[in-house]
């Protein structure tokens, strides 16, 4: 006597499962789309800060409000307008010594009554460069 195998029940993806996977894509999509222009909008920054602190000699191009209108330059030609300059604070560590502080904090609206609030922090030395 021979038996035939009858094929085990299948089981795939559910309705339910399928609609919960697409509510978990769309929500991690928007916060995409939302928060990364402005983490990309800090990069910028914090690449302009970086550039800065190498060329920048604190001795030669007026201190630390030279550094000030140095950036203030820097961010218009890059066309950063949520970063003001009043978001930079310029510590003099030294002789010849600066340290350029930015914080700042940038809110977004996801999705009905509820925004994101992203803070952001970086600082860089800037030093005279050794001759």
């Amino acid at each position: 006597m021979t038996t035939e195998h009858l094929p085990a029940r299948q089981r795939g993806l559910g309705f339910l499962s399928l609609i919960i996977i697409i509510a978990l894509a769309s929500f991690f999509g928007t916060l995409l789309f939302k928060l990364g222009p402005k983490y990309q909008g800090f990069w910028t920054v914090r690449s302009i800060m970086e550039e800065t602190a190498k060329s920048f000699d604190p001795a030669r191009d007026g201190g630390g409000r030279g550094l000030i209108n140095t950036l203030e330059k820097r961010l218009y030609i890059n066309s950063i307008s949520h970063v003001d300059t009043k978001n930079f604070k310029v510590e003099r560590l030294g002789d010849n010594r600066l340290k350029l502080i930015l914080e700042y904090e940038d809110r977004v609206h996801l999705f009905f009554n509820i925004d994101a609030v992203l803070i952001f922090k970086h600082q860089v030395d800037v030093v005279s460069p050794q001759v």
